[in-house]
């Protein structure tokens, strides 16, 4: 069994369940959670293969970062690619297009760790996900997808938290979901449009650091017409905003500052078919 090693002490809950898995695969998309969850199991001693996914819903930075992180610090990584365009319930974006792509990426995942046995399938879900709607956390209950930082009882503050005290670098990282996210229920989502939504969220992210405007946490927004939603949008910004906007295909968008960004399509939502709220 793994053991903490002398270093930065990690959440006492989050090293019981680690101690449980000795030889994990790790779902890991370069997020802070999935960061923050493999920098913790590494501290336990636990050998750990990481598994990234690329496809067209994925931000291409996103895959970046999260090869160049692995690659630093000489993390085993295993770079898949999927298209979950291919299943009806997210080429059409109904209510349960997160389980349907959940439930072929953990196939996929699985089939690729035949060549591993004993390695325990984990994903980075926390504690306030369990709160949220999440139909995708079906899929990983049925595919028996541990998840330890939920296990544990640690929410997002305390991912940060935990995270600054082990020194993991950019413990204040925002979640950067999946592009597909980004469109409304009922809408028919392709390639080339996900590529434009992930163009223009990239540029807008280099604007406010050239600028040095925050714009906080924000999505570009299929509803079927373009919304883009941020924590600020700042007057001195607009005209710019709606050059890159326009560039890449968004003209005529609504800009809405809001203060909570996740959630935007659900929050109504209940759970449905089954499908639990996470």
């Amino acid at each position: 069994m793994p053991s903490a090693v002398d270093g930065p002490p990690l959440p006492p809950g989050l090293a019981r369940v680690l101690a449980q898995m000795p030889r994990l695969a790790l779902a890991f998309s370069g997020g802070l959670d999935s960061r923050f969850l493999c920098h913790a199991a590494l501290l336990c001693g636990c050998d750990v293969l990481a598994v990234h996914v690329r496809g067209p819903h994925i931000p291409l930075r996103e895959s970046t970062e999260a090869q160049i992180w692995a690659e630093q610090r000489g993390i085993p990584l295993r770079v898949l690619h999927y298209d979950p365009l291919a299943f009806p319930e997210v080429a059409h974006t109904g209510k349960l297009r997160c389980y349907a792509c959940k439930k072929g990426l953990i196939a996929l995942v699985r089939k690729q760790l035949e060549t591993e046995p004993g390695r325990v399938l984990c994903d980075g879900t926390n504690a306030d996900d369990m709160q949220a709607y999440r139909p995708g956390l079906r899929a990983l209950s049925e595919a028996g997808v541990r998840s330890p930082l939920a296990e544990a009882g640690l929410t997002k503050a305390a991912v940060r938290t935990a995270a600054r005290a082990c020194g993991l670098d950019r413990p204040e990282q925002r979640a950067r979901p999946c592009l597909l996210t980004r469109y409304a229920y009922g809408l028919t989502p392709d390639g080339l449009t996900l590529q434009k939504l992930d163009n223009a969220e990239a540029a807008l992210e280099a604007l406010a650091t050239e600028t040095g405007i925050p714009l906080g946490d924000f999505r570009l927004r299929l509803t079927p017409a373009p919304l883009l939603q941020a924590q600020h949008l700042p007057q001195k910004l607009h005209a710019a905003i709606r050059d890159i906007l326009g560039q890449y295909g968004f003209p005529h968008c609504t800009l809405v500052e809001t203060r909570t960004i996740s959630g935007f399509f659900d929050a109504d939502a209940t759970p449905a078919d089954g499908a639990p709220s996470s």
